[in-house]
């Protein structure tokens, strides 16, 4: 790593910190320092080094760029972090131990941005990097961001920031130099733990990342494998561990190095467990039992396609969740699902009760329009009193088959239900109180509520047997009645 990095190198070797800041801390930090997509992000356990391999890969990509500043290659990064106290707090005390102050040109004071400038000499000339520090609050607006001309963008801590600051920063790399002199995109990276999988940059690195994006994920803190061996060790996560024994969310995420769900809400369904319920892949429609289709309407319709095993299991197979829509389109959104996943399968559709308000209008009610839409009855469900409704499900979330399998599994392709299940789906707190209130009413709570319709129904003829079978065992229970002769009250037993 000296040889890469050349003067500052050597420069580096006789700071305090500098021999640890030249080893590698793991094959995963390695590839993400080196790493050329236009996004890439590193993700690890705490205490993996991060921060020491985001600062690594800004000296490198200094050294990459051509020679444009009078034979010298200038490189201008912006460093961002949420808040300004945060900026002081935590990166520029990160980056100090590795350059301290007196190290090249320093400007700039808390709480207010700085900027620090660094030369050095590689076997290919001379390098100046410029970097620049800077903080975004929730609040600030990223046309304020217009003026800002950086080489390439590091995010310290990228889960944190608001997305509408990657979104504005990601327009503003490859402006010094330009992309001509440069002769590749601008750059944005960060570093970050395992997000809450609530938070934009789970959708963006880890559910759907976009093309030129690129995760690196490190092993978990326990792991054989485990990156920055010499710095936090096995007894640093075992102590961690320990002082969270009552936050098994959080030790998933900041030790094991697996994204999940922040829960100190009230969610309405505890016993839900990801590692538990999430299907490891896509479940596959069972042929020989109908499917329940549970339906949540208003503006917001969801619907919700599960089956109940003969052994009891609840499968949640897919899950529609629409915006700003009605019958109709809810209508064309199911045809759709069926026809693809779902063919030749025996659809038993229950809705919310409120569906049928309207019934006795000239216009009908979105339960009468939607069955007709379908071709099919849409019953309506038993009830839809919160608290009876809710335990069908719970039920199902606290049950284990005779084999050890969940009472339970969830499709990963249902995001929402995930989501809701895990975290979002949750009581409000009366203010000044440990009161629970209502159910809080947000996008996942309407597909939450269509699976609760539709898991009411478990435990039903008609949700465990297709109907030709029902049909063939009521034909054999008439025959049995027809076959056992008239009862006669009046004989004796023999």
């Amino acid at each position: 790593m000296t040889a890469v990095f050349g003067s500052l190198g050597e420069r580096l070797a006789r700071t305090p910190d500098g021999v640890r800041f030249l080893e590698s801390a793991g094959p995963v930090s390695d590839a993400f320092i080196m790493a050329t997509e236009p996004v890439v992000a590193i993700n690890g356990p705490v205490g993996s080094a991060k921060t020491t391999a985001s600062i690594k890969k800004l000296i490198v990509e200094a050294t990459r760029i051509w020679p444009w500043d009078n034979g010298r290659r200038t490189y201008v990064p912006y460093i961002y972090r949420v808040k300004y106290d945060l900026l002081w707090k935590a990166t520029i005390p990160s980056w100090q131990k590795i350059f301290p102050e007196g190290m090249g040109e320093w400007t700039g004071s808390s709480p207010r941005s700085a900027r620090h400038v660094l030369d050095w000499e590689d076997q290919y000339g001379p390098v100046r990097m410029i970097a620049h520090f800077q903080a975004f609050g929730e609040s600030a607006d990223p046309e304020d961001l217009r003026g800002v001309e950086p080489t390439d963008v590091y995010l310290n801590e990228i889960d944190t920031m608001p997305e509408a600051l990657f979104t504005a920063l990601s327009g503003r790399v490859a402006r010094t130099p330009g992309r001509q002199t440069l002769r590749r995109p601008g750059r944005v990276f960060g570093d970050l733990n395992a997000p809450d999988v609530t938070n934009w940059t789970y959708r963006d690195f880890w559910e759907s990342p976009p093309s030129g994006y690129k995760l690196y994920r490190q092993p978990g803190g326990l792991d054989p494998n485990a990156e920055n061996p010499n710095g936090a060790g096995r007894d640093y996560y075992l102590d961690i561990i320990e002082k969270n024994s009552q936050k098994p969310w959080y030790v998933r995420r900041m030790v094991y190095n697996k994204p999940g769900f922040t829960r100190d809400a009230d969610v309405v369904y505890p016993a839900y467990d990801d590692d538990r319920h999430l299907a490891p892949k896509p479940l596959e429609y069972l042929p020989a039992i109908p499917v329940i289709v549970g339906i949540d309407g208003g503006s917001t319709p969801a619907a919700i396609y599960m089956q109940e095993t003969p052994a009891g299991q609840l499968r949640v197979l897919a899950e529609i969740a629409l915006e700003s829509s009605g019958p109709i389109a809810l209508s064309r959104a199911m045809q759709t699902l069926e026809a693809q996943r779902f063919r030749k399968a025996e659809f038993y559709t229950v809705c919310d009760p409120a569906m049928n308000a309207g019934a006795d209008t000239e216009e009908g009610s979105d339960r009468s329009r939607l069955g007709k839409l379908l071709g099919r009855p849409v019953h309506l469900a038993r009830t839809n009193d919160p608290d009876r409704r809710h335990e069908p499900l719970a039920d199902k979330m606290r049950f284990t088959l005779d084999d050890g399998s969940p009472g339970l599994l969830l499709d990963p392709s249902c995001r929402r239900l995930r989501r809701g299940w895990s975290q979002t789906f949750q009581y409000h707190r009366v203010r000044g109180t440990n009161e629970r209130g209502r159910v809080v009413k947000n996008p996942d709570s309407h597909p939450c509520e269509a699976a609760e319709y539709g898991a009411m129904e478990c435990g039903q003829g008609h949700a465990r047997l297709l109907r030709a079978e029902r049909e063939r065992e009521r034909e054999a229970r008439n025959k049995r009645s027809r076959e056992a002769g008239r009862y006669n009250p009046m004989g004796r037993r023999a």
